[in-house]
């Protein structure tokens, strides 16, 4: 099975992290090394920003010509481009928390399975003690 994106170690918050600048930075993307500059360093869950953001097509846009720019879908919602207000920042990050807890949650569809497995192996323990030991 493949690996949920959000589910890679500390990507919730290299997503957080990225909503945030491109939401309240005055020009509506980013490059990869301005990125890179304003967070004094690559994220801690890929190997670039640019990996981030292709991987969570649900916020970033991610726009190749001249240099490969990033940014969120949600300032294209609007004609000027102007960075957004804090309330929406907010609301998108809360989406993003949400789609993390989503995938979390379908990651660990053993943990219902597991106990209906154990009680039926233990079942057929039983049965196959309890007929052997009823031949003595």
């Amino acid at each position: 099975m493949k690996e949920l994106p959000y589910m890679k170690k500390n990507r919730l918050a290299d997503v957080l992290a990225l909503i945030q600048v491109l939401a309240l930075y005055k020009h509506a993307f980013r490059t990869q090394s301005g990125i890179t500059e304003e967070f004094q360093g690559e994220p801690i869950s890929a190997e670039s920003w640019l990996h981030v953001a292709r991987e969570h097509q649900e916020f970033f846009r991610v726009r190749e010509g001249k240099g490969v720019e990033i940014s969120l879908i949600a300032r294209y919602a609007q004609e000027n481009h102007a960075p957004l207000d804090p309330g929406y920042t907010a609301k998108l990050m809360e989406t993003a928390i949400k789609i993390h807890d989503s995938q979390l949650n379908s990651s660990r569809w053993w943990t219902f399975w597991m106990p209906v497995i154990g009680a039926f192996l233990g079942g057929l323990l039983a049965i196959f003690f309890t007929k052997g030991s009823s031949s003595f």
